[in-house]
């Protein structure tokens, strides 16, 4: 599978990559900026005094309460970005993926014919769907991630494996479905399901590398049309 990254990488220069790129980094840069600076708005314009384990936090540290609590607010952005990235991102530039698909096939896939003509309804309802799903699900985890936040081994195998049999999923429907029928890529891609949960938690993990991440999307979109164009050619 390493293969599929390095070719994915190796294309990033490609004009029709970078443009989703910029778009994907501008968009993300745009909707974790709005969020942080909503939930400091109301962090620090609600009373202390409303919040009753507030109050008793502030009275036992006393003139440190604001440099910790500015600190666990900033850990608690940091960890929404971390949980709630894949989905967002996706949204982002879902529906200009595509673009990256057809810009990988060009190059390394010349000879194939025509892909199916995907309905811009279906693309805008898989990324939705998609995107919400990361989201509860995520949320859901939420208390299992604190339960184990004192085992991290734990917590992180629990998050790779969920997002990753998601992630997996998406992106391989994502582009599957340019040249199958929903039903197919569906056969498909439940005959291949162990590589797909493998590839998806290959994806989780770059989309949890600062700065990697804003790439994330464009690279797994590369990396997948290599994945399916590899798979044996009896089930293509």
């Amino acid at each position: 599978m390493f293969k599929f990254l390095l070719k994915a990488l190796a294309q990033l220069s490609d004009p029709a990559l970078r443009r989703v790129m910029y778009f994907g980094i501008l968009g993300s840069v745009l909707v974790f900026g709005t969020l942080a600076m909503g939930l400091w708005y109301l962090f620090d314009t609600i009373p202390a005094e409303s919040v009753p384990f507030l109050t008793t936090i502030r009275d036992w540290l006393g003139g440190s309460f604001e440099w910790v609590s500015g600190i666990l607010f900033a850990g608690g952005i940091g960890v929404l970005t971390f949980l709630l990235f894949p989905g967002v991102v996706t949204i982002i530039v879902g529906i200009f993926l595509e673009d990256v698909v057809k810009a990988v096939e060009a190059k390394h896939y010349p000879n194939l014919p025509a892909g199916r003509d995907q309905p811009i309804r279906e693309i805008v309802i898989s990324t939705v769907k998609f995107a919400c799903l990361v989201l509860l699900v995520n949320v859901l985890a939420l208390p299992l991630y604190i339960l184990l936040i004192f085992l991290p081994p734990l917590n992180l195998v629990l998050f790779y494996a969920i997002n990753g049999y998601l992630t997996g999923r998406e992106y391989f429907e994502l582009v599957g479905l340019l040249r199958r029928e929903p039903a197919e890529t569906e056969r498909l891609r439940k005959r291949h399901r162990g590589r797909v949960q493998l590839a998806g938690i290959m994806l989780v993990f770059l989309m949890t590398i600062p700065f990697v991440n804003l790439l994330a999307p464009v690279i797994a979109t590369a990396f997948m049309v290599h994945f399916i164009h590899d798979l044996p050619a009896d089930t293509e």
